[in-house]
């Protein structure tokens, strides 16, 4: 124990000064964090004093920049807003022009209106008295003369029409006569032209037909007396027959195809008997196309139908040929496609047969026309209603029907089927006979050298002589006016009166 306070004594003073020693040091060490304390305040205070300055003059310069941004967007939407201003007071001042326009016109409207209408009343009093005094004055011609006007003016006009005719007709046939002088003299010129407009070779080789003959000696014989013969071949056939030096051989010219067969017909049928069966020839051709399809118990009058498409050209393409190509590629398509092959082989022969059947309605669509023909004469409704689907497409119509328009647009459109030169060259020729056709007393009417002749034959009773030369007239007259041709038509108007008797 005394040990213990020994040494505490002992170690008393010590301690005091360690305490002291240490106290001395946290003083220092106090003071020195205070003085750091304090000098990183006023560095943090200089600091945030710097970043608020910085802060103020970003934040005025932020502050400029938007003052001038809005300034300028202000000027641009004043400038804007002006020019709107402006466009909406010119378009006023407009307006008020075109009101201030409108108005005189209204003006002068009116005006003009009050002066028609003075004017119409004037005239309606003028009318009235011009009315009474050609009443007064018929009235008083028809006591004088004994007649009435209506009789008067029946004379006079039945006097001046046949005063009339006949000075017309002696005034043309005196300029005829000069023509054909006038023509004899500018021949060469007018054959060279016609020479160098003649049709092509395409289309001639498509208009004529060679028949042969036993021997040459049969060309006199064809020809007759004075070309008697010949004339009254091209006269009943309406076919030019060229006799040439093409030995035993002549030559039948003509655009239609059934003319032509006809006379060829009638020609080879004249040399071996003297009879001519063209309508036997006819069923003939349709029962081998038929047959040449597999198709047999046709009727006979759709029989004759196919025989005529034989004589049938359409667009440069002969029909009878083109529906069995179109039956033909129908049939393909069904067996590859499963379907009736009977079907449309049938309706592909028959589609055509509107073209050439007689006294339809001409407004009815040949398509129209031999789908009731081929349902008149007992074919498959099936049959039918695809030929029908060619002219109208159905809502859904039978796989037979799609197969049938395709091949008929396919056939059709293949390369070298249609000749539209040779087409349109038709047309001409049958628009040609037809404006002859269409005039009344007209029995028949042929075009004929290539196109160059119109050739029509009149009934001797429903026509004069003076008739024939007006008829003549009014046919050129409207062949010049509807057709385009190159070259001249020569059209021979004939009135032809035979008395036949026998003395004995």
């Amino acid at each position: 124990m005394l040990q213990t306070l020994l040494i505490i004594v002992l170690l008393a003073p010590a301690l005091a000064g360690l305490v002291y020693g240490l106290r001395v040091a946290a003083r220092r060490t106090l003071t020195r964090a205070r003085e750091r304390a304090r000098a990183i305040i006023q560095e943090a205070e200089s600091g945030a004093q710097i970043r608020l300055k910085e802060a103020e003059i970003e934040g005025e310069e932020r502050k400029g920049a938007a003052e001038t941004q809005f300034e300028s967007q202000t000027r641009t939407k004043r400038q804007e807003l002006q020019q709107l201003e402006d466009r909406l007071k010119e378009q006023e001042r407009n307006l008020q022009r075109r009101v201030q326009l409108l108005g005189q016109k209204q003006q002068e409207i009116d005006d003009r209106e009050a002066r028609v209408k003075g004017r119409e009343a004037v005239l309606t009093d003028r009318e009235k008295e011009a009315q009474t005094l050609v009443q007064e004055r018929r009235l008083r011609l028809e006591r004088i003369a004994g007649i009435t006007a209506v009789q008067a003016r029946r004379e006079l006009l039945r006097d001046l029409e046949s005063d009339a005719r006949q000075e017309a007709a002696r005034t043309v046939r005196c300029l005829e006569e000069e023509a054909r002088e006038e023509a004899a003299a500018r021949s060469r010129r007018l054959i060279a032209e016609a020479i160098q407009r003649l049709p092509t070779r395409e289309i001639v080789d498509n208009v004529v037909t060679m028949v042969r003959l036993p021997n040459d000696e049969m060309k006199g014989r064809i020809i007759g007396r004075e070309g008697r013969n010949i004339r009254s071949l091209e006269m009943a056939t309406g076919v030019d027959l060229i006799v040439d030096d093409t030995p035993q051989a002549i030559i039948l010219s003509s655009f239609d195809p059934f003319r032509r067969a006809i006379a060829r017909t009638a020609i080879e049928k004249l040399i071996e008997d003297g009879r001519s069966e063209m309508e036997e020839s006819l069923e003939t051709a349709g029962e081998a196309a038929a047959f040449d399809l597999g198709i047999t118990g046709l009727p006979a009058r759709l029989t004759r139908l196919l025989g005529k498409l034989r004589y049938r050209v359409v667009e440069g393409y002969n029909l009878l040929e083109h529906s069995l190509s179109v039956a033909r590629l129908a049939v393909q398509m069904a067996n590859l496609l499963g379907g009736h092959t009977e079907i449309v082989k049938r309706a592909g022969l028959l589609h055509e047969i509107g073209q050439v059947e007689e006294g339809e309605a001409s407004a009815s669509h040949p398509v129209q026309v031999g789908a009731d023909l081929a349902a008149k004469l007992g074919e498959d409704p099936r049959v039918v209603q695809a030929i029908r689907a060619l002219q109208s497409e159905t809502a859904d119509p039978s796989l037979e029907a799609v197969l049938l328009r395709t091949a008929e647009r396919a056939v059709a459109a293949r390369p070298g089927e249609s000749d539209e030169n040779l087409a349109g060259f038709i047309e001409r020729l049958q628009a040609m006979e037809a404006i002859a056709a269409s005039y009344s007393g007209v029995s028949k009417a042929y075009a004929m050298r290539s196109g160059r002749e119109l050739r029509v034959i009149v009934e001797a009773s429903a026509a004069s002589d003076s008739d024939v030369l007006w008829l003549s007239k009014d046919i050129t007259a409207r062949l010049q006016k509807e057709l385009e041709y190159p070259g001249a038509i020569k059209v021979s108007v004939i009135r032809e009166t035979r008395a036949v008797d026998y003395a004995t």
